[in-house]
């Protein structure tokens, strides 16, 4: 189950005011040009290792050069390329901005889909909800063969590819949690929260459906030419293969490019917060040219309804034709590191334990040495009746709290041993690296964006918001775009370019 962390809106409030006064021969792109994030964790591998020509001490100038307001939330990291930023948001639009200006180049009104709240012109918020419209960051695709450039990404259940400098339609195609019958909008809560990959001539993506009754998640790739599915992987399936069709198999992370081994590798989430299937609670490597299975990783535990989903994008290390590293972490407060050919636990570190709004929520980063990444608040949000007691998993277990600490740490990845770890930094948004420095927007505590150095955790900066950064940060120049909005707060929200000084970027 995806961790019902908005269920909170009220009481997340609450505590964060609490928490602030205390304080194949297919391959795919590895490497943008240096100006761009053309995709969400900077590259087909995750590894939100951004360029900057930021520094040390220039972050310690940051202030606000723009902010482009948008209806609602946006979650989704934004993706720059050429000049242009490229975002979605929960208000029903797809937004380009002008990255030196944040004025408006074009926007997209998006299909409807009222039974993902909060929708435009909801009476009253709906604080319960994991995501508006859009929480997919798009994918540049560049022109080839007469086609022009494409944003690909996913709005509820819908995948739209559009004319990058135009926002014409090129194809969309809807992905619902019934594949097998007619589109239901009012009723399919089915999204892609996944970020789609391009690998060839395929777009590569899971869909999410949440534990909603007899309907169901899985991995699919569409045909970049057309949107038309080409493999579709089952992931809601009892132990003889057979589809449920009962509310399970949800996959919410986006699909991890392993080039010279022809694999992408995706995290999958569990379903009444256990792991009954063979497919839940795993990192799965599919081969890109059909979708079979080359391996499957299920660390030795038993989760006893403890919510141990991996929704973390998982981070690949390449270099040359060898895949140097593959690791992700999981809701249960452990990061894995696991070999990309086999699909063996190479090492293992557990920080916290995790649980329903805790542990490894969102995607770390790497960069070659190390990785860096924040765990959520904790376990928390499991709520019986009308009482804000937070029902934990193992309460008997004195490190099972609501809170949890600490939140920020860095792995060698090479062992797994904890490079440095810190507190009051827990996020639901990844993690960015870039410059020598980590980037990431705190879950509560005030709508702050950290910025620490890379090598120790110092505390460099911390950006104080209008409102609450749930997005990534892409790193552009001398410019951090982020996303602002969270499920508690839909106004005030928008896409935002942070410079020194407030200049316009560079």
């Amino acid at each position: 189950m995806r961790a019902r962390f908005t269920a909170l809106a009220a009481v997340l409030v609450i505590v964060g005011a609490a928490l602030t006064a205390c304080s194949s021969g297919e391959t795919a792109r590895r490497v943008s040009p240096a100006a761009d994030w053309p995709t969400y964790g900077h590259d087909a591998q995750h590894t939100f290792h951004g360029q900057t020509t930021l520094t040390p001490a220039s972050v310690k100038r940051l202030k606000m050069a723009w902010k482009f307001r948008t209806g609602d939330a946006v979650t989704a990291t934004p993706t720059v390329v050429g000049g242009v930023v490229y975002a979605g948001s929960w208000d029903e639009h797809f937004y380009t901005v002008d990255l030196r200006t944040g004025k408006l180049k074009w926007q997209k009104k998006l299909n409807s889909q009222h039974a993902i709240t909060p929708y435009p012109g909801q009476p009253h918020r709906d604080t319960g909800t994991d995501g508006g419209l859009v929480t997919s960051s798009a994918w540049y695709q560049p022109a080839a063969g007469g086609r022009p450039d494409l944003v690909i990404f996913g709005g509820g259940y819908t995948l739209y590819a559009l004319d990058a400098h135009t926002g014409r339609t090129f194809w969309t195609h809807a992905y619902t949690g019934r594949p097998d019958l007619p589109a239901d909008p009012d009723n399919d809560a089915t999204r892609i929260f996944s970020s789609p990959v391009v690998v060839g001539d395929k777009v590569i993506f899971g869909v999410d459906v949440d534990g909603e009754a007899n309907h169901r998640g899985y991995i699919v790739a569409a045909s970049l030419a057309t949107g038309e599915p080409v493999w579709k992987y089952e992931t809601d399936i009892d132990t003889q293969g057979h589809v449920l069709n009962d509310g399970c198999g949800s996959v919410w992370s986006s699909g991890t490019v392993l080039p010279s081994l022809g694999l992408v590798v995706f995290g999958t989430a569990d379903c009444d917060l256990g792991n009954q299937s063979p497919t839940a609670e795993a990192v799965l490597a599919l081969h890109v040219n059909d979708g079979t299975p080359a391996w499957t990783f299920r660390p030795e535990r038993v989760d006893p309804k403890c919510d141990e989903d991996f929704g973390a994008s998982a981070n690949a290390g390449v270099a040359g034709d060898d895949v140097t590293f593959l690791g992700v972490g999981s809701k249960d407060g452990t990061y894995y590191s696991i070999d990309p050919k086999a699909g063996a636990q190479r090492w293992a570190t557990n920080v916290v334990f995790g649980g329903f709004s805790g542990g490894f929520i969102a995607t770390a980063a790497y960069d070659g040495r190390a990785v860096y990444a924040s765990t959520a608040i904790g376990d928390f949000g499991r709520f019986q009746g009308a009482t804000l007691n937070s029902i934990r998993c193992q309460p008997s277990d004195p490190r099972d709290t609501p809170m949890q600490e600490p939140s920020v740490h860095a792995f060698d990845a090479a062992t797994g041993a904890v490079l440095w770890q810190k507190n009051q930094g827990a996020s639901f948004g990844a993690t960015t690296v870039a410059g020598g420095m980590t980037f990431v927007g705190l879950a509560l505590n005030g709508n702050y964006v950290q910025v620490r150095e890379a090598g120790n955790g110092a505390l460099l900066d911390q950006l104080q918001f209008p409102s609450a950064c749930w997005s990534g940060i892409a790193t552009v120049g001398d410019a951090m775009v982020l996303g602002l909005g969270s499920s508690f707060q839909g106004d005030n929200d928008g896409i935002v370019a942070v410079t020194p000084g407030g200049k316009a970027p560079a």
